[in-house]
């Protein structure tokens, strides 16, 4: 009889144990899967955002011209082509940056934590 007990004082232990791991591992992946379902709303939104800006920094720069519907056809010179890519590089690049580590402030500020897989490296 005192196996037994010894065991089911064991079992239940190992259960407790094995129950606090699976809560902590899913709170995790919930965490994550949060947080990439942010990043990818803070993605689309910064992308509608600099689309927008091109497309006024475009006309303004060109006087009122609309940018290439077509970068890559052969109707539109080298130099607009070369142009709308580079420019619609650096905005696109500029508003992800912004919006990522927006969202990660974001986070910051409303969890108390960096969001997953972030560091914050000091120098």
């Amino acid at each position: 009889m005192a196996a037994v007990g010894s065991a089911r004082e064991r079992l239940a232990r190992d259960l407790d144990r094995l129950t606090v791991e699976l809560s902590g591992q899913m709170g995790q992946t919930m965490e994550k899967t949060a947080w990439k379902a942010l990043g990818l709303l803070a993605t689309v939104v910064s992308g509608l955002v600099a689309r927008k800006a091109l497309v006024a920094l475009w006309r303004a720069v060109r006087h009122g011209q609309d940018p290439p519907a077509n970068p890559a056809s052969r109707s539109t010179t080298w130099g607009e082509a070369i142009g709308f890519a580079v420019a619609s590089g650096v905005l696109v690049g500029v508003a992800r940056l912004i919006a990522a580590r927006g969202a990660a402030a974001g986070w910051q500020k409303v969890l108390g934590t960096l969001p997953p897989d972030m560091e914050d490296v000091s120098a």
